[in-house]
C-alpha cells in the first residue's frame, strides 16, 4: 500500500494523488492441484498454480493484488491504466513464461488527493450548525434547571409555562438522573435489561470481526481456517443476536399494547404515529451525520471505498430511511447497512398493533391470527430458499464482507421484513404470556426450571452450531436441507431464548435473574438504541483508515470490540441527553400537555407511545416497555 501520508503531503511543483492500482494475474488452469477446496497445498508445486481462482467463495482471491501508487493529480484514470498495462505487457519474469498475463485497473474510488478531505459543502456546515444549536440548548436547559431548582428549594413551586417546560426538556441533569430509574410495576420484566445489553455487545463483537476482515488483512489464511472451525458458528453467525432484539421487541410491544388497550380505547393509527415520532429524531440526526461529517473524520487508501460510499448513499437515500422502506427500495445503496433492522421492527410493530386489537376484541381470532402469521414467517424463508436455490444462511465470506449491500443473500433474505419475522412472532406470544401472568404469583418449580433451561440451551446450541455444516465447502448443496435450516434455526433460537427468559422471570433461575437484573444494565439498556445506531460508524472508520495491511487475531478483535462498545455507549449517552430525551418530552408536551404543574425533579422517563396515549404526566410509567433496540 506504500506510504499514503507521504504521498498526500509531498511537496512538489504539482499536486499529488495517491492511487491503488488493482493488478489481476490471468493464470492458466492448474494441473497439479487435485483438491482445490483444501487449504493445504503441496509446496513443491509451482506457486503460479496456487494463484488460480477456483470456484470456492470461502477462500480469498490470490490472483489480484492492490498496489499503492503516488502520481501527479493531473494524471487521469485512463492515463494511469494505459501506462501500467503497457509496462506489465513488456515486463519479463518467470510467470510470463508460464502463460500468465496481467491487467491493471484504476478507479476514482481508490484515488485520493489532499484537497478532497478538506472541502466542506453546505450540507456539512448545516450539520455543524444544527449540532451547535442542540448543544447550546442543552447548556441553556441545564442552567435553567439548576436555577429553577434552587428557587424551588427556597420558595413554593409555581406553575410552569409551556416555554419553561420546553427549555427544561433539555436539562442534562434531569435526563441523566432518569437513566438509572427502573420499572417496578412488573419485576418479571427486569431481566430484559441484561438481555438487551448483552445482545448489543454480541452484535458489536460480530460487526467488528466483519469490518476488520473486510479491510486490508495480511493473514487471510487464518480467516479461511476459521470458516471451517466451530468458531465460525459463533463469529460468523452473529445475526441470531439480532433475532434476540426481535424477540424482546415483540414481547414488550404486545405486553405494553394489551395493557394499554385495557385502560382505554385507542386509535391504532395514532399508536403507529407515536412510534414513528419516538424512533425518528435521533435516527435522523445519525443519518445527517453519516451524510455529511462522517466523510471527513478520517482518511486512507480505502477511505472512499469503505466510508465515502456509505456517506454518499446516505445523501442519496436518506428519505427511504425516514419512510422505513430502506430494506426494500434501493437496497444496493442503503444508507447505513445495519439500519435494515429498523424498518423490519417498525413493520412488525404495525402488525402487532392490529393483532393486539384483535386479541382484545376476540381472543380466539387474535391468537389465531398471531399463530397464522408465525407459521407464514416460517414458510416464507423455506420457500424462498428453495425457489432461488440460496444457501441456508448468509455466509460471511470475502465476497459479502467487501460488498455487503450488493450481496444477493443480503438483499433477498437477510434484510427483508417477510423473511425475518419468526423471532418477533414468538416474542409476541411471549408478551401475551407475560400479560396474562402480570400480578400473579406464578412460580416454576425447580424440576421444571431445570428441564426448561436444558431444553432451551439445547435448542440454542443446535441452532448455532448446526450451521457449521453449511460452512463446510465439502458439504454438497441440497436445497431442501438448506431451506429447512433457513426456516427453523431462527424459531429454535427464539424458543430457547424465551425459555431462559421465562425461567429467569418465574422459575428457579436465581443466579440467571441476578445477573440479568444487575442494576448497571438499567442505564446501559436505555442507551442500546443509540449504541446500535452509532457503533458501526466507529468500526467503518477503523477499517477505512487502514494505511497498511494488518494481522488479525481474536484477542485484537475482542479488544477493538470493547473499545467500540465504550465509544458507542458514550455517543449514545450524548444523543440521549441532546436529542432522545429532550425531543420525547417536547412532543409529549406539545401533543398531550400535562395537567401536573409541578412535576418531580427526578422522574423515570416513560416510552413516548404509552405516555402520550395515557395523556398524563405521572411518574409511574413502565420504562421496560421501551421496545426499541
Amino acid at each position: 500500500m506504500g506510504d499514503f501520508e507521504q504521498c498526500i503531503t509531498a511537496k512538489a511543483p504539482f499536486q499529488t494523488q495517491y492511487c491503488l492500482a488493482s493488478v489481476t494475474a490471468h493464470v492458466p488452469k492448474p494441473t497439479g492441484i487435485k483438491d482445490h477446496l483444501s487449504l493445504n497445498y503441496q509446496p513443491y508445486l509451482s506457486a503460479v498454480e496456487r494463484l488460480y481462482k477456483f470456484n470456492d467463495v470461502s477462500q480469498q482471491t490470490r490472483n489480484v493484488i492492490d498496489m499503492g501508487w503516488c502520481v501527479p493529480a493531473s494524471c487521469s484514470i485512463l492515463d494511469l491504466e494505459e501506462y501500467l498495462n503497457g509496462y506489465l505487457n513488456k515486463i519479463d519474469n518467470n510467470a510470463v513464461h508460464q502463460n500468465v498475463t496481467y491487467t491493471a485497473r484504476f478507479s476514482d474510488l481508490t484515488c485520493r488527493t489532499a484537497i478532497e478531505s478538506k472541502y466542506f459543502d453546505n450540507a456539512d456546515i448545516s450539520f455543524c450548525f444544527v449540532a451547535v444549536i442542540l448543544i447550546v440548548m442543552v447548556i441553556i436547559g441545564t442552567a435553567y434547571d439548576y436555577n429553577v431548582n434552587s428557587k424551588e428549594l427556597k420558595e413554593k413551586p409555581s406553575k410552569r409555562s409551556l416555554a419553561s417546560k420546553l427549555i427544561m426538556a433539555f436539562s442534562s441533569r434531569k435526563n441523566f438522573l432518569e437513566l438509572t430509574k427502573a420499572d417496578e410495576s412488573n419485576p418479571a420484566l427486569s431481566v430484559l435489561y441484561g438481555v438487551r445489553t448483552v445482545a448489543i455487545f454480541a452484535i458489536i463483537m460480530s460487526h467488528r470481526f466483519a469490518t476488520f476482515t473486510s479491510s486490508a488483512i495480511l493473514n487471510f489464511d487464518f480467516v479461511e481456517s476459521q470458516y471451517r472451525s466451530p468458531a465460525a458458528c459463533i463469529i460468523f453467525h452473529g445475526d441470531v443476536f439480532v433475532d434476540s432484539f426481535f424477540i424482546l421487541s415483540g414481547l414488550l410491544v404486545v405486553y405494553g399494547l394489551l395493557n394499554q388497550y385495557d385502560k382505554r380505547r385507542t386509535n391504532p393509527g395514532l399508536i403507529v404515529v407515536l412510534r414513528y415520532i419516538r424512533l425518528t429524531p435521533v435516527y435522523a440526526f445519525v443519518i445527517f451525520y453519516y451524510a455529511t461529517i462522517f466523510a471527513h473524520v478520517g482518511d486512507g487508501p480505502l477511505w472512499k471505498v469503505i466510508a465515502g460510499e456509505d456517506s454518499k448513499d446516505c445523501r442519496k437515500n436518506w428519505w427511504l430511511n425516514f419512510l422505513y422502506l430502506n430494506n426494500y427500495i434501493n437496497t444496493d445503496h442503503i444508507c447505513m447497512a445495519h439500519s435494515w433492522y429498523l424498518p423490519c421492527d417498525f413493520h412488525y410493530f404495525i402488525i402487532a398493533t392490529f393483532v393486539c386489537l384483535l386479541v382484545k376484541k376476540d381472543k380466539k381470532l387474535g391468537l389465531g391470527s398471531m399463530a397464522a402469521i408465525t407459521i407464514a414467517s416460517v414458510v416464507v424463508p423455506f420457500v424462498i430458499t428453495i425457489v432461488y436455490e440460496r444457501p441456508a444462511l448468509l455466509h460471511f465470506y470475502p465476497e459479502f464482507l467487501t460488498g455487503p449491500k450488493i450481496h444477493p443473500d443480503f438483499q433477498l433474505t437477510y434484510t427483508k421484513t417477510h423473511t425475518r419475522g419468526t423471532p418477533y412472532c414468538i416474542g409476541m406470544f411471549t408478551g401475551y404470556i407475560y400479560y396474562k401472568l402480570k400480578g400473579s404469583n406464578k412460580h416454576v418449580c425447580r424440576t421444571q426450571s431445570f428441564a426448561i433451561v436444558m431444553g432451551s440451551l439445547f435448542l440454542m446450541l443446535v441452532s448455532l452450531f448446526s450451521g457449521m455444516v453449511f460452512y463446510d465447502p465439502y458439504h454438497s448443496y441440497n436445497s431442501v436441507e438448506s431451506a429447512a435450516y433457513a426456516a427453523l434455526h431462527r424459531p429454535a433460537w427464539a424458543l430457547g431464548s424465551v425459555g431462559l427468559i421465562y425461567v429467569a422471570s418465574f422459575g428457579h433461575g436465581s443466579f440467571l435473574k441476578k445477573v440479568l437484573s444487575w442494576s448497571p444494565w438499567i442505564p446501559l439498556s436505555k442507551l442500546v438504541y443509540g449504541a446500535y445506531l452509532t457503533h458501526f460508524q466507529f468500526q467503518l472508520r477503523s477499517a477505512a483508515v487502514f494505511k497498511n495491511p494488518k494481522q488479525i487475531a481474536y484477542f485484537d478483535v475482542f479488544a477493538l470490540a470493547v473499545a467500540d462498545a465504550v465509544l458507542a455507549f458514550v455517543a449514545a449517552l450524548v444523543l440521549y441527553l441532546m436529542i432522545e430525551a429532550p425531543f420525547r418530552k417536547i412532543f409529549r408536551e406539545l401533543m398531550f400537555p400535562s395537567k401536573d404543574s409541578t412535576p418531580k425533579v427526578v422522574a423515570e422517563h416513560p416510552t413516548m407511545e404509552e405516555n402520550m396515549i395515557n395523556n398524563n404526566n405521572n411518574n409511574n410509567n413502565n420504562n421496560c416497555q421501551d421496545s426499541r433496540l
